[in-house]
């Protein structure tokens, strides 16, 4: 995806939380689509506390030294543009607490982490929302409030087991059954 688009994008997301301070976030998700495919950027915050700014980690079902239909670094690149740009904005309207650590603030351009993380792979071409979506459901299910560099080892190949993501479409089909026949719905084409 061209990296203009990805900057337009990530500029016209802005609204979704104005008036917000995306870093005292723990966590920011960040679904990436583009060439007919998904995969996650998850932004991780530190705490006041941390010697180390944030990290952001690029999640790929479908990632492998042959394939690549996101390119992390690009991502990366506008991600952290988008951080910045954040951060200067902030830093003008003037902040009655710093989120992160002071030396941290200050250098926040220079601070932020990347990982390409090696995490469970689909197994065919269609299942790349499904592991957006669960990818999330088990970040926030696995992983503490605040991401420290010795969790990133459970966020690997072994994480779960790939059918466990393809599954999702049932589980999210029997949950649509259920809201319909709950509201009384009854849905004009087959779910």
């Amino acid at each position: 995806m061209n990296n203009l688009l990805i900057d337009l994008r990530l500029r016209r997301s802005r609204s979704h939380w104005k008036n917000e301070n995306i870093f005292q976030k723990p966590y920011i998700f960040l679904p990436i689509g583009g060439s007919d495919h998904w995969s996650l950027v998850i932004v991780s915050m530190p705490s006041k506390e941390d010697d180390f700014g944030p990290m952001m980690l690029h999640l790929d079902s479908l990632h492998s030294d042959f394939h690549r239909c996101h390119v992390s670094e690009s991502i990366f690149n506008n991600v952290r543009s988008f951080l910045v740009e954040e951060w200067e904005l902030l830093k003008k309207e003037g902040l009655p607490e710093l989120p992160l650590a002071e030396n941290i603030w200050n250098e926040l351009s220079q601070r932020i982490g990347q990982k390409v993380l090696k995490v469970p792979q689909q197994t065919n071409g269609y299942d790349c929302g499904l592991f957006v979506l669960f990818f999330i459901e088990r970040f926030i299910n696995d992983v503490p409030e605040r991401l420290k560099t010795q969790h990133l080892d459970m966020l690997q190949k072994e994480w779960f087991k790939p059918e466990e993501a393809s599954e999702l479409r049932s589980r999210i089909r029997d949950l649509l059954k259920q809201e319909f026949k709950e509201a009384n719905v009854i849905p004009t084409t087959a779910v």
